[in-house]
């Protein structure tokens, strides 16, 4: 089965556009989003462009803050806390990746939590380790999204995550263990890989190399989540073997999978967010 993100993607975003009419009904304002950017990263420059058009569509108020890459962390950090400050600003996000220049640690720890909406302050990232749910990392939460659109139960199953970054392996498994999934998070320096996914039931792939995960990796009627965006002739393919897996697995294609449901995450979160400010004034 093909586990398409654009359907998933459509859904929540028929619910964000009910949640911005309630905001607009209920405020007589739009909810406001920036996101800022460093930098001349073309992929993030499409994303970034692409996400905001959507938003605007939505009735959002969305904008990008754009950064040279020679700009020094300071600098950032101020313009994160003026957004701090300003009330009629609802969420806050910063594009990854940043130049190596960056110190990233600081500039997320700048962001205020309750304007985070891709969920990575140190702040919400504890918060979701200690089980609440309410700024979730977005990829992450994309791949959960997913598995509950398509009812694919997650209690019980041996799940095997093969990336161990903080934008998608470590948080996917705390959400994944918050519904008593039992997880094996995997790496570049992971011993007999092979023998590890062909245990598993749902295997979620980001390591950014084409067709990394091989038909005979994964065993019949597993379910195959693939993070990966990778160029190979002008084409983006994923990190899995699409063609050969989908005869015997689950699996979601790239584009049109995860990537799709990212950035209607952001987008509800950003609507959550506007609510929750607003009825805390």
């Amino acid at each position: 089965m093909i586990l398409d993100g654009k359907i998933v993607a459509k859904s929540i975003e028929e619910n964000v556009k009910k949640m911005v009419e309630e905001f607009y009904r209920r405020y007589n304002k739009k909810p406001v989003f920036r996101t800022i950017l460093v930098g001349n990263d073309p992929a993030s420059e499409i994303y970034s462009k692409s996400k905001i058009k959507n938003m605007n569509k939505l009735g959002i108020d969305a904008e990008i803050i754009y950064f040279d890459e020679n700009v020094q962390t300071l600098d950032i950090i101020k313009k994160i806390e003026e957004l701090n400050r300003n009330e009629e600003i609802h969420s806050i996000m910063v594009e990854m990746p940043l130049p190596k220049t960056i110190e990233k640690e600081k500039i997320l720890n700048a962001i205020d939590p309750r304007k985070d909406s891709d969920g990575q302050s140190p702040y919400n990232l504890g918060m979701m380790m200690a089980g609440y749910e309410k700024h979730v990392p977005s990829t992450p939460m994309a791949v959960i999204k997913i598995l509950e659109y398509y009812k694919i139960d997650i209690k019980g199953k041996d799940v095997c995550i093969i990336n161990r970054t903080q934008v998608v392996g470590k948080p996917l498994a705390m959400l994944l263990l918050n519904r008593d999934a039992t997880v094996r998070i995997c790496h570049s320096k992971t011993n007999n890989l092979k023998e590890k996914t062909l245990e598993s039931d749902i295997i979620v792939v980001a390591v950014g190399k084409p067709n990394f995960l091989k038909e005979e990796m994964v065993r019949e009627n597993s379910v195959i989540i693939d993070v990966g965006i990778n160029s190979v002739n002008n084409k983006i393919v994923g990190d899995a073997d699409f063609e050969n897996i989908s005869k015997k697995a689950s699996i979601t294609p790239v584009p049109g999978g995860v990537g799709s449901v990212t950035t209607m995450v952001v987008t509800s979160q950003v609507v959550e967010n506007a609510f929750s400010l607003m009825e805390n004034k």
